[in-house]
Protein backbone atom coordinates (compact mmCIF):
# COMPACT_ATOMS: atom_id res chain seq x y z
CA UNK A 1 0.00 0.00 0.00
CA UNK A 2 2.74 2.59 0.81
CA UNK A 3 4.45 1.70 -2.45
CA UNK A 4 1.21 2.26 -4.37
CA UNK A 5 0.68 5.56 -2.56
CA UNK A 6 4.14 6.78 -3.49
CA UNK A 7 3.68 5.81 -7.13
CA UNK A 8 0.26 7.44 -7.21
CA UNK A 9 1.69 10.64 -5.75
CA UNK A 10 4.46 10.70 -8.36
CA UNK A 11 1.83 10.16 -11.05
CA UNK A 12 -0.15 13.16 -9.76
CA UNK A 13 3.00 15.30 -9.79
CA UNK A 14 3.75 14.30 -13.38
CA UNK A 15 0.17 15.02 -14.46
CA UNK A 16 0.13 18.42 -12.73
CA UNK A 17 3.40 19.58 -14.27
CA UNK A 18 2.50 18.12 -17.68
CA UNK A 19 -0.83 19.96 -17.79
CA UNK A 20 0.74 23.21 -16.55
CA UNK A 21 3.42 22.91 -19.21
CA UNK A 22 0.84 22.21 -21.91
CA UNK A 23 -1.31 25.24 -21.06
CA UNK A 24 1.69 27.56 -21.08
CA UNK A 25 3.24 26.30 -24.31
CA UNK A 26 -0.20 26.22 -25.94
CA UNK A 27 -0.53 29.97 -25.44
CA UNK A 28 3.12 30.84 -26.14
CA UNK A 29 3.09 30.79 -29.98
CA UNK A 30 -0.47 32.14 -30.23
CA UNK A 31 -0.10 35.34 -28.20
CA UNK A 32 2.26 38.24 -27.80
CA UNK A 33 2.51 41.31 -25.62
CA UNK A 34 4.10 44.60 -26.70
CA UNK A 35 7.30 43.82 -24.81
CA UNK A 36 7.95 40.75 -26.96
CA UNK A 37 8.80 42.74 -30.07
CA UNK A 38 10.87 45.18 -28.05
CA UNK A 39 12.76 42.27 -26.49
CA UNK A 40 13.60 41.01 -29.98
CA UNK A 41 15.05 44.43 -30.84
CA UNK A 42 17.14 44.42 -27.65
CA UNK A 43 18.53 41.02 -28.56
CA UNK A 44 19.23 42.17 -32.12
CA UNK A 45 21.04 45.31 -30.97
CA UNK A 46 23.08 43.20 -28.56
CA UNK A 47 23.99 40.92 -31.47
CA UNK A 48 25.03 43.88 -33.63
CA UNK A 49 26.82 46.03 -31.02
CA UNK A 50 27.96 43.46 -28.46
CA UNK A 51 29.14 44.78 -25.11
CA UNK A 52 28.48 48.32 -26.32
CA UNK A 53 24.77 47.50 -25.97
CA UNK A 54 23.90 49.92 -23.16
CA UNK A 55 24.94 52.84 -25.36
CA UNK A 56 21.83 52.06 -27.42
CA UNK A 57 19.63 50.81 -24.58
CA UNK A 58 17.49 53.97 -24.73
CA UNK A 59 15.74 52.49 -27.80
CA UNK A 60 16.40 55.43 -30.11
CA UNK A 61 17.44 53.31 -33.12
CA UNK A 62 15.02 52.62 -35.96
CA UNK A 63 15.05 48.89 -35.24
CA UNK A 64 12.96 49.32 -32.10
CA UNK A 65 9.20 48.82 -32.52
CA UNK A 66 8.60 51.47 -29.86
CA UNK A 67 11.05 54.38 -29.76
CA UNK A 68 12.14 55.47 -26.31
CA UNK A 69 11.00 52.29 -24.58
CA UNK A 70 14.45 51.45 -23.30
CA UNK A 71 16.13 48.47 -21.71
CA UNK A 72 16.08 49.30 -18.00
CA UNK A 73 17.29 46.03 -16.52
CA UNK A 74 20.55 44.37 -15.42
CA UNK A 75 22.37 42.12 -17.92
CA UNK A 76 20.99 38.65 -17.00
CA UNK A 77 17.81 39.00 -19.07
CA UNK A 78 19.80 40.47 -21.96
CA UNK A 79 22.06 37.41 -22.01
CA UNK A 80 19.01 35.14 -22.06
CA UNK A 81 17.52 37.15 -24.92
CA UNK A 82 20.74 36.71 -26.87
CA UNK A 83 20.49 32.94 -26.44
CA UNK A 84 16.89 33.07 -27.67
CA UNK A 85 18.00 34.99 -30.76
CA UNK A 86 20.82 32.51 -31.30
CA UNK A 87 18.17 29.76 -31.39
CA UNK A 88 16.03 31.74 -33.88
CA UNK A 89 18.48 33.70 -36.08
CA UNK A 90 15.88 34.41 -38.79
CA UNK A 91 13.15 35.64 -36.44
CA UNK A 92 11.67 39.12 -36.82
CA UNK A 93 9.54 41.57 -34.87
CA UNK A 94 8.12 45.04 -35.45
CA UNK A 95 5.34 47.27 -34.13
CA UNK A 96 2.75 44.97 -35.73
CA UNK A 97 4.49 41.60 -36.20
CA UNK A 98 6.08 39.23 -33.72
CA UNK A 99 7.45 36.09 -35.36
CA UNK A 100 6.09 32.81 -33.93
CA UNK A 101 9.57 31.36 -33.57
CA UNK A 102 10.62 34.36 -31.49
CA UNK A 103 7.54 34.08 -29.29
CA UNK A 104 8.43 30.48 -28.46
CA UNK A 105 12.17 31.04 -28.03
CA UNK A 106 11.71 34.10 -25.81
CA UNK A 107 8.97 32.61 -23.66
CA UNK A 108 10.58 29.19 -23.18
CA UNK A 109 13.05 30.26 -20.44
CA UNK A 110 10.23 32.21 -18.76
CA UNK A 111 7.93 29.18 -18.80
CA UNK A 112 10.69 26.94 -17.48
CA UNK A 113 11.31 29.39 -14.63
CA UNK A 114 7.56 29.53 -14.02
CA UNK A 115 7.43 25.73 -13.71
CA UNK A 116 10.54 25.80 -11.52
CA UNK A 117 8.65 28.07 -9.11
CA UNK A 118 6.06 25.32 -8.79
CA UNK A 119 8.79 22.81 -7.93
CA UNK A 120 10.39 25.21 -5.44
CA UNK A 121 7.03 25.76 -3.74
CA UNK A 122 6.70 21.97 -3.45
CA UNK A 123 10.07 21.84 -1.64
CA UNK A 124 9.36 24.85 0.58
CA UNK A 125 5.90 23.75 1.74
CA UNK A 126 6.08 21.70 4.96
CA UNK A 127 3.97 18.76 5.97
CA UNK A 128 2.62 15.76 4.08
CA UNK A 129 3.17 15.26 0.37
CA UNK A 130 -0.45 15.95 -0.52
CA UNK A 131 -0.10 19.42 1.01
CA UNK A 132 3.09 20.05 -0.95
CA UNK A 133 1.36 19.03 -4.17
CA UNK A 134 -1.72 21.10 -3.34
CA UNK A 135 0.19 24.35 -2.93
CA UNK A 136 2.47 23.65 -5.88
CA UNK A 137 -0.64 23.02 -8.01
CA UNK A 138 -2.18 26.28 -6.83
CA UNK A 139 0.77 28.01 -8.47
CA UNK A 140 0.95 25.78 -11.56
CA UNK A 141 -2.72 26.43 -12.37
CA UNK A 142 -2.86 30.02 -11.16
CA UNK A 143 -4.30 32.06 -14.06
CA UNK A 144 -1.99 35.01 -13.34
CA UNK A 145 1.09 32.78 -13.62
CA UNK A 146 -0.18 31.28 -16.90
CA UNK A 147 -0.88 34.75 -18.28
CA UNK A 148 2.51 36.23 -17.42
CA UNK A 149 4.63 33.42 -18.82
CA UNK A 150 2.55 31.84 -21.58
CA UNK A 151 0.53 34.81 -22.86
CA UNK A 152 2.18 38.11 -22.07
CA UNK A 153 5.76 36.89 -21.87
CA UNK A 154 7.23 38.80 -18.93
CA UNK A 155 10.47 37.53 -17.43
CA UNK A 156 9.77 38.21 -13.75
CA UNK A 157 9.41 34.48 -13.12
CA UNK A 158 13.13 34.07 -13.84
CA UNK A 159 14.11 36.51 -11.10
CA UNK A 160 11.59 35.00 -8.67
CA UNK A 161 12.81 31.45 -9.36
CA UNK A 162 16.32 32.59 -8.37
CA UNK A 163 14.89 34.20 -5.23
CA UNK A 164 13.01 31.07 -4.16
CA UNK A 165 15.96 28.84 -5.00
CA UNK A 166 18.07 31.05 -2.74
CA UNK A 167 15.50 30.61 0.03
CA UNK A 168 15.67 26.82 -0.39
CA UNK A 169 19.46 26.92 -0.11
CA UNK A 170 19.38 29.13 2.98
CA UNK A 171 16.88 26.83 4.71
CA UNK A 172 19.06 23.82 3.91
CA UNK A 173 22.13 25.52 5.32
CA UNK A 174 23.91 25.92 1.99
CA UNK A 175 25.00 29.53 2.25
CA UNK A 176 27.33 29.94 -0.73
CA UNK A 177 24.82 28.98 -3.47
CA UNK A 178 22.12 30.85 -1.53
CA UNK A 179 24.05 34.13 -1.72
CA UNK A 180 24.84 33.53 -5.39
CA UNK A 181 21.19 32.87 -6.29
CA UNK A 182 20.05 35.95 -4.35
CA UNK A 183 22.51 38.02 -6.38
CA UNK A 184 21.21 36.50 -9.62
CA UNK A 185 17.65 37.45 -8.65
CA UNK A 186 18.64 41.10 -8.20
CA UNK A 187 20.74 41.12 -11.38
CA UNK A 188 17.74 39.83 -13.31
CA UNK A 189 15.24 42.42 -12.09
CA UNK A 190 16.03 45.21 -9.66
CA UNK A 191 12.88 45.29 -7.52
CA UNK A 192 13.72 41.87 -6.05
CA UNK A 193 16.41 43.64 -4.03
CA UNK A 194 13.92 44.42 -1.24
CA UNK A 195 12.66 40.87 -0.55
CA UNK A 196 16.12 39.44 -1.33
CA UNK A 197 17.92 41.83 1.04
CA UNK A 198 15.57 41.18 3.95
CA UNK A 199 15.69 37.43 3.28
CA UNK A 200 19.51 37.45 3.26
CA UNK A 201 19.66 39.50 6.45
CA UNK A 202 17.27 37.15 8.26
CA UNK A 203 19.13 34.08 7.04
CA UNK A 204 22.46 35.59 8.13
CA UNK A 205 21.56 36.02 11.79
CA UNK A 206 23.03 32.68 12.83
CA UNK A 207 26.13 32.95 10.63
CA UNK A 208 29.61 33.96 11.68
CA UNK A 209 30.95 37.33 10.60
CA UNK A 210 33.42 35.57 8.33
CA UNK A 211 30.66 33.67 6.58
CA UNK A 212 28.53 36.79 6.19
CA UNK A 213 31.48 38.67 4.73
CA UNK A 214 32.14 35.81 2.30
CA UNK A 215 28.47 35.76 1.29
CA UNK A 216 28.44 39.50 0.69
CA UNK A 217 31.60 39.09 -1.37
CA UNK A 218 29.87 36.47 -3.50
CA UNK A 219 27.00 38.84 -4.28
CA UNK A 220 29.33 41.77 -4.95
CA UNK A 221 31.57 39.58 -7.09
CA UNK A 222 28.60 38.46 -9.16
CA UNK A 223 27.55 42.07 -9.73
CA UNK A 224 31.08 42.97 -10.80
CA UNK A 225 31.47 39.98 -13.11
CA UNK A 226 28.19 40.73 -14.88
CA UNK A 227 28.77 44.49 -15.05
CA UNK A 228 32.46 44.92 -15.87
CA UNK A 229 32.24 43.62 -19.47
CA UNK A 230 29.61 46.25 -20.30
CA UNK A 231 31.58 48.98 -18.52
CA UNK A 232 34.85 48.29 -20.33
CA UNK A 233 33.36 49.99 -23.39
CA UNK A 234 33.06 53.22 -21.41
CA UNK A 235 29.29 53.15 -21.00
CA UNK A 236 29.28 54.05 -17.33
CA UNK A 237 26.43 56.54 -17.50
CA UNK A 238 24.23 54.55 -19.92
CA UNK A 239 24.65 51.47 -17.73
CA UNK A 240 23.85 53.39 -14.55
CA UNK A 241 20.92 55.10 -16.28
CA UNK A 242 19.40 51.76 -17.25
CA UNK A 243 19.78 50.22 -13.81
CA UNK A 244 19.12 53.07 -11.39
CA UNK A 245 17.35 56.06 -12.95
CA UNK A 246 14.08 54.33 -13.98
CA UNK A 247 11.61 54.29 -11.13
CA UNK A 248 12.62 57.60 -9.55
CA UNK A 249 10.40 59.98 -11.51
CA UNK A 250 6.77 59.58 -10.32
CA UNK A 251 4.17 60.44 -12.93
CA UNK A 252 0.45 59.85 -13.38
CA UNK A 253 -0.14 56.17 -14.05
CA UNK A 254 -1.84 55.68 -17.42
CA UNK A 255 -3.62 53.62 -18.41
CA UNK A 256 -5.33 52.76 -15.15
CA UNK A 257 -6.21 49.25 -16.28
CA UNK A 258 -2.50 48.38 -16.00
CA UNK A 259 -1.85 50.26 -12.74
CA UNK A 260 -1.46 48.19 -9.55
CA UNK A 261 0.00 50.75 -7.18
CA UNK A 262 -3.02 51.48 -5.03
CA UNK A 263 -1.91 54.95 -3.91
CA UNK A 264 -0.92 56.18 -7.35
CA UNK A 265 -3.89 54.61 -9.09
CA UNK A 266 -6.10 56.52 -6.67
CA UNK A 267 -4.15 59.77 -7.09
CA UNK A 268 -4.25 59.44 -10.88
CA UNK A 269 -7.99 58.76 -10.74
CA UNK A 270 -8.56 61.91 -8.68
CA UNK A 271 -6.53 63.89 -11.22
CA UNK A 272 -8.44 62.46 -14.19
CA UNK A 273 -11.93 62.77 -12.73
CA UNK A 274 -11.71 65.89 -10.53
CA UNK A 275 -8.79 67.72 -12.11
CA UNK A 276 -6.81 67.76 -8.86
CA UNK A 277 -3.04 68.16 -9.17
CA UNK A 278 -1.97 65.17 -7.11
CA UNK A 279 1.37 64.34 -8.75
CA UNK A 280 3.29 66.02 -5.91
CA UNK A 281 1.98 63.45 -3.45
CA UNK A 282 3.51 60.66 -5.53
CA UNK A 283 6.99 61.83 -4.57
CA UNK A 284 6.42 60.58 -1.04
CA UNK A 285 6.11 56.93 -2.11
CA UNK A 286 9.82 56.19 -2.50
CA UNK A 287 10.94 57.88 0.77
CA UNK A 288 8.08 56.15 2.58
CA UNK A 289 9.12 52.81 1.07
CA UNK A 290 12.72 53.40 2.16
CA UNK A 291 11.69 54.24 5.72
CA UNK A 292 9.37 51.21 5.82
CA UNK A 293 12.16 48.89 4.66
CA UNK A 294 14.58 50.17 7.33
CA UNK A 295 11.91 49.85 10.03
CA UNK A 296 11.03 46.38 8.78
CA UNK A 297 14.64 45.19 8.98
CA UNK A 298 14.81 46.37 12.61
CA UNK A 299 11.51 44.67 13.46
CA UNK A 300 12.50 41.49 11.68
CA UNK A 301 15.64 41.26 13.80
CA UNK A 302 13.85 42.08 17.05
CA UNK A 303 10.99 39.66 16.49
CA UNK A 304 13.00 36.84 14.94
CA UNK A 305 11.27 36.48 11.60
CA UNK A 306 12.42 33.68 9.34
CA UNK A 307 14.08 34.16 5.95
CA UNK A 308 10.81 33.22 4.21
CA UNK A 309 8.86 35.74 6.28
CA UNK A 310 11.51 38.35 5.54
CA UNK A 311 11.20 37.80 1.79
CA UNK A 312 7.42 37.88 2.08
CA UNK A 313 7.25 41.13 4.03
CA UNK A 314 9.73 42.65 1.56
CA UNK A 315 7.39 41.83 -1.31
CA UNK A 316 4.44 43.21 0.67
CA UNK A 317 6.20 46.54 1.18
CA UNK A 318 7.19 46.82 -2.45
CA UNK A 319 3.71 46.08 -3.82
CA UNK A 320 1.97 48.12 -1.13
CA UNK A 321 4.15 51.25 -1.17
CA UNK A 322 5.92 51.51 -4.53
CA UNK A 323 4.61 54.31 -6.73
CA UNK A 324 4.68 52.09 -9.82
CA UNK A 325 3.56 48.46 -9.77
CA UNK A 326 3.06 46.62 -13.04
CA UNK A 327 1.07 43.39 -13.22
CA UNK A 328 4.20 41.29 -13.75
CA UNK A 329 5.65 42.57 -10.47
CA UNK A 330 3.00 40.58 -8.61
CA UNK A 331 4.85 37.42 -9.60
CA UNK A 332 7.20 37.97 -6.66
CA UNK A 333 4.27 38.24 -4.24
CA UNK A 334 2.07 35.27 -5.16
CA UNK A 335 4.44 32.30 -4.61
CA UNK A 336 5.74 33.78 -1.35
CA UNK A 337 2.14 34.24 -0.18
CA UNK A 338 1.44 30.58 -0.97
CA UNK A 339 4.49 29.46 1.00
CA UNK A 340 3.52 31.58 4.01
CA UNK A 341 -0.07 30.28 3.77
CA UNK A 342 1.20 26.69 3.82
CA UNK A 343 3.29 27.45 6.92
CA UNK A 344 0.57 29.52 8.63
CA UNK A 345 -0.13 28.92 12.31
CA UNK A 346 -3.26 31.09 12.49
CA UNK A 347 -6.51 30.82 10.59
CA UNK A 348 -6.38 34.54 9.78
CA UNK A 349 -2.84 34.15 8.45
CA UNK A 350 -3.74 31.25 6.19
CA UNK A 351 -6.92 32.93 4.95
CA UNK A 352 -5.41 36.35 4.19
CA UNK A 353 -2.26 35.04 2.55
CA UNK A 354 -4.25 32.67 0.35
CA UNK A 355 -6.49 35.55 -0.70
CA UNK A 356 -3.38 37.61 -1.44
CA UNK A 357 -1.98 34.82 -3.62
CA UNK A 358 -5.21 34.33 -5.57
CA UNK A 359 -6.47 37.93 -5.82
CA UNK A 360 -4.20 39.05 -8.72
CA UNK A 361 -5.82 36.43 -10.96
CA UNK A 362 -9.20 38.15 -10.53
CA UNK A 363 -7.88 40.97 -12.73
CA UNK A 364 -7.87 38.66 -15.75
CA UNK A 365 -11.65 38.49 -15.55
CA UNK A 366 -11.82 42.30 -15.68
CA UNK A 367 -9.60 42.47 -18.75
CA UNK A 368 -9.74 41.30 -22.38
CA UNK A 369 -7.04 38.61 -22.38
CA UNK A 370 -7.90 37.71 -26.00
CA UNK A 371 -6.42 41.09 -27.02
CA UNK A 372 -2.91 39.64 -26.93
CA UNK A 373 -3.92 36.79 -29.24
CA UNK A 374 -4.97 39.24 -31.97
CA UNK A 375 -2.96 42.42 -31.40
CA UNK A 376 0.17 41.30 -33.27
CA UNK A 377 0.55 39.34 -36.48
CA UNK A 378 0.18 36.44 -36.92
CA UNK A 379 -3.21 36.83 -35.24
CA UNK A 380 -5.27 33.97 -33.83
CA UNK A 381 -8.90 35.05 -33.72
CA UNK A 382 -10.05 31.45 -33.34
CA UNK A 383 -8.87 31.59 -29.71
CA UNK A 384 -11.43 34.26 -28.77
CA UNK A 385 -14.43 31.86 -28.44
CA UNK A 386 -12.33 29.59 -26.21
CA UNK A 387 -11.39 32.44 -23.86
CA UNK A 388 -14.93 33.84 -23.99
CA UNK A 389 -16.27 30.59 -22.54
CA UNK A 390 -14.28 31.17 -19.37
CA UNK A 391 -14.93 34.91 -19.24
CA UNK A 392 -11.52 36.24 -20.29
CA UNK A 393 -12.83 38.70 -22.89
CA UNK A 394 -14.32 41.56 -20.86
CA UNK A 395 -14.13 44.99 -22.50
CA UNK A 396 -15.17 48.47 -21.38
CA UNK A 397 -15.07 48.09 -17.61
CA UNK A 398 -14.78 51.59 -16.04
CA UNK A 399 -11.49 52.78 -14.56
CA UNK A 400 -13.03 53.02 -11.11
CA UNK A 401 -13.15 49.21 -10.92
CA UNK A 402 -9.44 48.88 -11.68
CA UNK A 403 -8.59 51.62 -9.18
CA UNK A 404 -10.63 49.83 -6.53
CA UNK A 405 -8.80 46.59 -7.35
CA UNK A 406 -5.39 48.27 -6.92
CA UNK A 407 -6.44 49.93 -3.65
CA UNK A 408 -7.76 46.64 -2.23
CA UNK A 409 -4.50 44.93 -3.20
CA UNK A 410 -2.49 47.68 -1.49
CA UNK A 411 -4.57 47.54 1.71
CA UNK A 412 -4.33 43.75 1.84
CA UNK A 413 -0.54 43.88 1.45
CA UNK A 414 -0.11 46.49 4.17
CA UNK A 415 -2.55 44.66 6.47
CA UNK A 416 -0.61 41.42 6.09
CA UNK A 417 2.64 43.27 6.85
CA UNK A 418 1.19 44.77 10.04
CA UNK A 419 -0.30 41.46 11.19
CA UNK A 420 2.98 39.68 10.50
CA UNK A 421 4.67 41.89 13.09
CA UNK A 422 1.83 42.20 15.58
CA UNK A 423 0.36 38.69 15.69
CA UNK A 424 1.48 36.10 13.18
CA UNK A 425 5.11 35.97 14.28
CA UNK A 426 4.13 34.91 17.79
CA UNK A 427 3.74 31.36 19.05
CA UNK A 428 0.04 30.58 18.59
CA UNK A 429 -2.26 29.45 21.37
CA UNK A 430 -4.19 26.24 20.79
CA UNK A 431 -7.41 28.02 19.95
CA UNK A 432 -5.70 29.85 17.09
CA UNK A 433 -4.01 26.83 15.53
CA UNK A 434 -4.95 26.34 11.89
CA UNK A 435 -6.64 22.99 11.40
CA UNK A 436 -5.22 20.74 8.72
CA UNK A 437 -7.26 19.91 5.66
CA UNK A 438 -7.05 16.23 6.56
Amino acid sequence: MPSFGKKFHILLIVIAFALATFFRFWAAPLSSGPDNGQFWAFAKVFQLHGLDFYRYADASLDIFPVKGWGYVYPPVWLLILRLALFATPTSFASSSIVDVSWRIAMKTPIILADLAIGALIYWLVPGPKWQKLLFASLWLFLPAAWYESGVFGQFDAIAVSFLLASLVMFERGKGWPAFLLAGLAVMTKQYTIIPAAIMVLMASRGMSKRRIFAGASIILGLVVILSIPFLLTGNFYPYARSLFIPGWQPVYQHTLVYTFSGSNAFLTFLHDTLGWQTSGLMKFNMPLLGIAVIATIVLCYRQGLTAAQGAFVGSLLFIGLSYQVNYQYLIVLMPLALIIAARARYRSEKFMTLILALLPSVWLWLFDVSFWFTRYLPSNYWVIPILARVGLTHIGIPDAIFVAFAVILMLLCLSCAVLLFTKWHRKPQKEYLATTLS
